[in-house]
């Protein structure tokens, strides 16, 4: 699945994704996520008291914008 296809059935996924979701809501790895996404400034983590959630529009819009 790419983050094309998953976009197009939000249903399945929550607006708001664990570390363990938002890498498999666009098919990369865990460490991907984090080095292409995350420590770049692409992809923002935010804390809540249940962990730190990743904001699925963002995602979509890091992955449209990867290769700008």
């Amino acid at each position: 699945m790419t983050a094309g296809n998953n976009s197009s059935h939000p249903q399945q996924w929550a607006m708001w994704l664990k570390r363990s979701e938002a890498h498999k809501y666009i098919s990369v790895a865990d460490n991907t996520f984090i080095k292409r996404y995350v420590k770049t400034g692409k992809v923002k983590g935010y804390p809540t008291e249940h962990g730190t959630r990743y904001n699925r529009d963002e995602i979509d819009e890091a992955v449209r914008r990867y290769y700008d």
